[in-house]
């Protein structure tokens, strides 16, 4: 019983969490690393956590794995992260005007304060409802709506920038 309600909500938040780690790390393979762990927490703690809730604990294990990460990275040399954001940029020559747009949006939502980085990344990026991402982020769904709307207007001012240098 156990191991058939993981794997139906491995089968359906895998991808998910994945790409939410990825997109907070930049790098594949300390995203691997998290959504593995992430699934390992939920196994061992699959009879307590609440199947209707499972999105939200998911990403809010996800965004704390993350950020224990990224804490844990900047005890390390500053040379070192730089080359995790030179190496992201290092793909072969395609939709140079996708690549650059996509770069712009990322530095952008990087610059926002927590938690509207996260707010834009659980509701717009990931397209996770208000509900949901205010239970990961143990907000109010109102407080959701206040700071998602901040989070925009930062992001827009943010954006300007790139498209005005």
């Amino acid at each position: 019983m156990k191991g058939n309600k993981f794997n139906k909500i491995l089968e359906q938040h895998q991808q998910r969490i994945y790409s939410l780690a990825l997109y907070i790390l930049r790098d594949k393979h300390e995203a691997e690393d998290i959504t593995q762990d992430v699934f390992t927490r939920l196994w061992h703690n699959i009879e307590q956590v609440d199947i209707e809730k499972v999105s939200a604990w998911l990403s809010a294990v996800t965004r704390n794995a993350c950020i224990d990460k990224l804490r844990k990275r900047k005890e390390f040399s500053q040379v070192e992260e730089e080359h995790q954001v030179t190496k992201k940029h290092e793909e072969p020559a395609g939709n140079l005007q996708h690549q650059q747009l996509s770069s712009w949006l990322s530095e952008a939502i990087s610059c926002l304060k927590e938690p509207y980085s996260s707010l834009i990344m659980l509701c717009d990026v990931q397209q996770n409802s208000q509900s949901i991402v205010a239970q990961s982020l143990n907000l109010t769904t109102s407080q959701v709506k206040v700071y998602l709307h901040r989070a925009r207007r930062e992001l827009r001012n943010h954006l300007k920038e790139y498209t005005h240098e």
